[in-house]
């Protein structure tokens, strides 16, 4: 199956993406609901025109929409968790270990405090890779046979 392109992301620094975390966890915010949330959240205390300024500078990049027509301004990403996570993880995965996915994997194994359900996800999403490797569907050839005589 061929890859999706990948949407361009702008740089986004460290502490804007704790802003991008708070919005997607509250969907859509003001000013003044995100630097609540961080100061309940996370413990910083930032004034407020400086989480207004790096709210600006997201809308500034396309990450954030802001809806203007409403006091006071409400934010919204527009651009998915999924995305970023999954952009920020290829950029470690090639500063820290040189792309090879392996090693970052076998490092989490080896030192992350793990549950037995953490590890059965990841034995999950192995299993499903390799199953879409293989080009496989999970269902034996019998089964495969049954359904092609059945719509014949």
């Amino acid at each position: 199956m061929p890859k999706k392109p990948k949407k361009s992301i702008p740089n986004i620094t460290p502490t804007e993406l704790k802003i991008l975390k708070v919005l997607w966890t509250l969907g859509s915010g003001t000013v003044r609901g995100v630097k609540d949330r961080l100061e309940r959240d996370l413990n910083e205390t930032n004034a407020y025109t400086t989480i207004m300024t790096l709210m600006n500078q997201l809308a500034a990049k396309g990450v954030l929409d802001v809806d203007r027509d409403r006091q006071p301004f409400v934010y919204t990403p527009t651009i998915g968790r999924e995305i970023v996570l999954r952009q920020r993880v290829q950029q470690f995965l090639q500063q820290v270990f040189d792309g090879q996915a392996s090693e970052l994997v076998l490092r989490l194994v080896e030192d992350a405090e793990l549950s037995s359900d953490d590890i059965k996800r990841i034995e999950a999403k192995i299993e499903a890779r390799e199953q879409a490797e293989k080009g496989d569907d999970g269902r034996s050839g019998a089964d495969s046979a049954d359904d092609a005589e059945g719509t014949a």
